[in-house]
């Protein structure tokens, strides 16, 4: 269970742990070519401003990479009567509302990495672009019980209308 700040006295369900590990791997990918070029650099070239960039351009990468793992125990989802709530982030926190009656199309997704943890990444589309809102990391058993209830959930509050 994860509190926000953003919304006192709600307990969200946070998403899985394995998005931590998919982040960090993806980062590690794309900070090896950075990390090669610092050792190229370092070995083979005399020029200490490229190896001072570098440098700094790998320390700024592995900062992102820390926030974006991090972040992942900060992200969740809190289901009411009306309206799905979604909070993220560390250093800009973030609380997306989704009223169900609004919610136009739920889709879920996965690629190679989600699908060996298990896991997919629901989006909800609404009336306006200002709520559309998604939520990566759910367990793919979950996420299909999700859909399957705001899609319910979005034809019911619609036809209220």
């Amino acid at each position: 269970m994860i509190m926000s700040p953003l919304a006192p006295g709600i307990s969200f369900v946070g998403i899985s742990r394995d998005q931590a590990k998919i982040r960090g791997l993806i980062a590690v990918i794309c900070l090896l070519p950075l990390l090669a070029l610092l050792i190229v650099s370092i070995a083979l070239w005399d020029l200490l401003w490229v190896t001072i960039a570098v440098a700094v351009a790998l320390v700024i990468g592995l900062f992102i990479m820390f926030v974006q793992v991090r972040a992942v125990f900060y992200t969740g989802y809190h289901e009411t009567d009306e309206e799905l709530l979604v909070c993220r982030g560390i250093l800009f926190r973030k609380l997306d509302v989704v009223p169900y009656g609004r919610m136009q199309e739920v889709t879920v997704e996965d690629g190679p990495l989600m699908r060996h943890y298990g896991l997919a990444k629901i989006t909800m589309e609404t009336a306006s672009s200002t709520t559309d809102t998604s939520i990566p990391g759910v367990r793919r058993d979950e996420a299909d019980r999700l859909r399957r209830r705001l899609t319910e959930l979005g034809s019911t509050k619609m036809e209220g209308l």
